[in-house]
C-alpha cells in the first residue's frame, strides 16, 4: 500500500467519524444555554485549512505525490491517534457528548478519565491530528494552512465551550479549571 493510499484511508475514517458525530450527535439541551454557531465556525476553519492546503499551489500536489518518508508515516500515525482519542472521549462521555454546546438538565461535570488533567482531550488530539496532516502534506504553505486554520477554529470553539460551562456549572467548573490544563499540560 502506498503512503498516499494509507493516508486517504485514514483521512476517510477521520472525516467519516466527524461527519457521523456532526449529523447524529446533537441532542436537545437547555435552549437558554445551547450554542450552535461555533460548530460551523470551527468546521469552516477546518475545511478551509484542509482544502486550502491542497489548492494553494500546484507544487503542493507534486510534493504530496512523492514517496512517503518516515515522518509522513508518523503524520498519518498522529491522525490515527486523533481518531482513537476522539472515539474514546465520545464513549467516555456517553449521553453527555453532543456537537452543540450545552448541557442536559441535571447533567454533571465530567472530570475523570481523560478529563482528569486536560479539559479538552478530544480537541487536543484533533490538534495533534492536524499537525500530522501538516507533516503528510510536506509543503510549507500547505502544512501551515492544514495546521494553523483548524487549530484556530478549535481554540475558538474551546473558548465558547468554556464560557458555556462556566454558566452551567459555575464555581464547580472554575475549581476544575484551576486544577487542569485546557490542551497541553504545563503549557496551556
Amino acid at each position: 500500500m502506498s503512503g498516499q493510499t494509507f493516508f486517504f484511508s485514514v483521512l476517510s475514517v477521520w472525516v467519516g467519524f466527524d461527519i457521523y458525530l456532526f449529523l447524529f450527535h446533537n441532542r436537545k439541551v437547555s435552549e437558554k444555554l445551547q450554542e450552535k454557531r461555533s460548530k460551523f465556525v470551527m468546521l469552516a476553519f477546518v475545511l478551509v485549512g484542509m482544502f486550502g492546503a491542497v489548492i494553494v499551489d500546484g507544487k503542493s500536489k507534486e510534493v504530496f505525490l512523492q514517496p512517503f518518508l518516515w515522518y509522513r508515516f508518523m503524520g498519518v500515525g498522529m491522525m490515527i491517534f486523533a481518531v482513537v482519542v476522539r472515539t474514546m472521549v465520545v464513549r467516555e462521555l456517553g449521553g453527555a457528548f453532543a456537537i452543540d454546546v450545552g448541557a442536559l438538565p441535571g447533567q454533571r461535570l465530567h472530570t475523570t478519565g481523560l478529563f482528569k488533567v486536560i479539559r479538552h482531550p478530544a480537541y487536543a488530539a484533533e490538534i495533534v491530528g492536524f499537525l500530522g496532516l501538516a507533516l503528510v502534506f510536506n509543503y510549507p504553505l500547505s502544512s501551515v494552512l492544514a495546521f494553523a486554520l483548524p487549530t484556530a477554529g478549535i481554540i475558538y470553539r474551546i473558548f465558547v465551550e468554556e464560557k458555556n460551562l462556566r454558566q452551567i456549572f459555575g464555581k464547580e467548573y472554575l475549581l476544575y479549571s484551576r486544577r487542569t490544563w485546557r490542551l497541553i499540560p504545563f503549557v496551556f
